[in-house]
């Protein structure tokens, strides 16, 4: 009995991911990203001095958009933008889903749910 209650608690454990929880670095989000609809491609890259920098722009017309802030806070990427010829601001919230794919919660002039894949 105490043999199968022990199963029980591990298989717990194991599908609640408590063992080996896969924890996602700035050094993850380095390549090309690319969403699931049009909204902005992105590309992530370390400087000389090994501080992450981003470049995001339309997948309509290519028109960059001017990045006012960026920070990491824990295992989010925050992000404010504005997007030059509309002037809306947004702030963007990244989370990793896995190594390949981030989540976006876009909030401010335009609301919404932007799945990425990172291509390189």
């Amino acid at each position: 009995m105490k043999n199968a209650l022990l199963i029980i608690a591990l298989i717990f454990l194991v599908q609640s991911n408590i063992f080996g929880q896969e924890k996602f670095t700035s050094d993850d989000l380095i390549g090309y990203w690319e969403p699931d609809k049009h909204a902005t491609q992105l590309v992530f890259w370390k400087d000389v001095n090994k501080n992450l920098q981003m470049v995001e722009f339309s997948t309509v017309d290519g028109a960059l958009l001017t990045l006012l802030s960026m920070k990491l806070i824990d295992e989010k990427l925050v992000v404010k933008t504005v997007f030059k010829e509309t002037n809306w601001k947004t702030e963007s919230t990244y989370t990793f889903i896995d190594k390949y794919t981030l989540k976006c919660e876009v909030k401010g002039q335009i609301k919404d749910i932007i799945t990425y894949t990172k291509f390189k």
